[in-house]
C-alpha cells in the first residue's frame, strides 16, 4: 500500500443529517473550487469529473489538485478554495486558526485497519509505552489515532513522550533504536513489522472514527446551499460506478494516484467508503465522529495546537442554508 495520506449524500442538521437532492437542471454561473490530496476517499470526485456527472446536476467544478491535506487547509483557509478533503484534524485547525467555518458534507470513508501504532517486539501492550518514546508526523492525523489508542488503555498523550518526524523517517528511527512506537501507515509500517514490530493498535478497532470528510467554507453554504447536495449527489453516482463498474471506475482512481490498479485495490482494502445510509449514525450525538472529535480535541490541547473546545455540531451544515429540503436523489 503506498504512502497516500496526509492523508451519501448527507448533509448535517444538528446531531443527525438531512439527505437532500437537487434538480439536474441548476446551473451556476461561478465555478465551485475544491482542493483534494491524494487519498482513494476523494477519488470518486475525480471519476465525478471525468464521467460529466457534476455538469448532469448543473455544476461547473475545477478540482484543485495538491501534495497534502495541510496544502488543502491552507488554500481553503485563505479562500483559495470553496472546499476541500479533510480529517477532522484538518477541520479543527481551519476553524481554530483561521476563522473560517468547515461544514461537512459528508463523511466519506474510514481507515478500517490501515492506520496504525507499531511497536517493538517486546512491549507488552500499549501501557507499556508509558514514558516511552513515540514517533508521530506532526500536524496529521497520527495524533488522532495516538490518542484513541491510549485512551483505549486509560493513559494520554501526556503519558508519551512524542518524537515528531516525518512519516518516511520512522522506520529508520525505529531500527535504530530511536523510537520504541511509531504511528504509521502503508508502506512505512510494513517496513517496521518486517523488522521485527508489531502492531499494538490499529484503526479497526475504533470503526468510524478515523474519517476523511469532504467540507465547504460556511460562507458558501450561505450563499450556495443548494449546490452542495447537487455536489455530493455526483460524488455518489461515482461511488455507485465503482461498485457496478469496478474496473472502469479503478482506472479512473488508479490513474489519479499514479499507480497500478492492483496496489490501488490493496489500498482501498484498508479503508472502508461510506454511504449515504451510514452517515446519520457516524454523526449522531455521542456516535463514533463525536467520540473522535472529543479525544482529538482534548490531545491537541494538551499539546496546545488548539485555543479552544468545539462541539461536532458546529461543523455540521444547518438546515436553513439548504433548499428543497426533504427530496432524494
Amino acid at each position: 500500500m503506498p504512502s497516500l495520506r496526509r492523508r451519501a449524500l448527507s448533509l448535517g442538521v444538528g446531531g443527525g443529517l438531512l439527505l437532500i437532492a437537487s434538480g439536474c437542471g441548476r446551473a451556476s454561473r461561478e465555478p465551485i473550487k475544491f482542493a483534494t490530496n491524494p487519498w482513494p476517499g476523494y477519488d470518486p470526485l475525480y471519476i465525478a469529473r471525468d464521467k460529466g456527472y457534476f455538469e448532469e446536476v448543473g455544476l461547473d467544478v475545477t478540482l484543485v489538485d495538491l501534495t497534502s491535506l495541510g496544502a488543502s487547509r491552507r488554500a481553503f483557509e485563505r479562500g483559495q478554495v470553496d472546499g476541500c478533503g479533510a480529517t477532522l484534524v484538518e477541520i479543527l485547525l481551519a476553524a481554530d486558526q483561521s476563522g473560517t467555518r468547515p461544514q461537512i458534507a459528508a463523511v466519506v470513508d474510514y481507515s478500517n485497519g490501515a492506520d496504525v501504532v507499531v511497536g517493538a517486539a517486546g512491549l507488552a501492550g500499549l501501557a507499556a509505552l508509558r514514558e516511552r518514546r513515540v514517533a508521530i508526523e506532526p500536524g496529521t492525523l497520527h495524533i488522532q489515532l495516538l490518542a484513541l489508542a491510549l485512551a483505549s488503555v486509560r493513559m494520554s498523550i501526556r503519558d508519551v513522550i512524542l518524537v515528531p518526524m516525518p512519516q518516511n523517517a520512522m522506520p529508520a528511527a525505529f531500527a535504530d533504536g530511536l523510537v520504541s512506537a511509531a504511528v504509521c501507515f502503508p508502506p512505512e509500517s510494513n517496513r517496521i513489522l518486517e523488522a521485527g514490530g508489531k502492531v499494538l493498535f490499529h484503526s479497526g478497532q475504533v470503526p468510524g472514527q478515523v474519517i476523511d470528510t469532504l467540507v465547504f467554507d460556511g460562507s458558501f453554504v450561505a450563499r450556495r446551499g443548494p449546490d452542495v447536495p447537487a455536489f455530493m449527489t455526483a460524488y455518489y453516482k461515482a461511488v455507485a460506478l465503482m461498485a457496478s463498474q469496478p474496473d472502469e471506475a479503478h482506472a479512473i482512481m488508479a490513474r489519479r494516484e499514479n499507480m497500478g490498479v492492483q496496489e490501488l485495490r490493496d489500498t482501498l482494502s484498508g479503508m472502508h467508503f461510506v454511504s449515504r445510509a451510514e452517515q446519520p449514525a457516524l454523526l449522531a450525538p455521542g456516535g463514533p465522529v463525536e467520540r473522535s472529535l472529543n479525544e482529538l480535541q482534548g490531545a491537541m490541547m494538551a499539546l496546545a495546537q488548539l485555543r479552544q473546545a468545539r462541539n461536532l455540531k458546529d461543523f455540521l451544515i444547518a438546515r436553513e442554508f439548504v433548499a428543497d429540503a426533504g427530496a432524494l436523489a
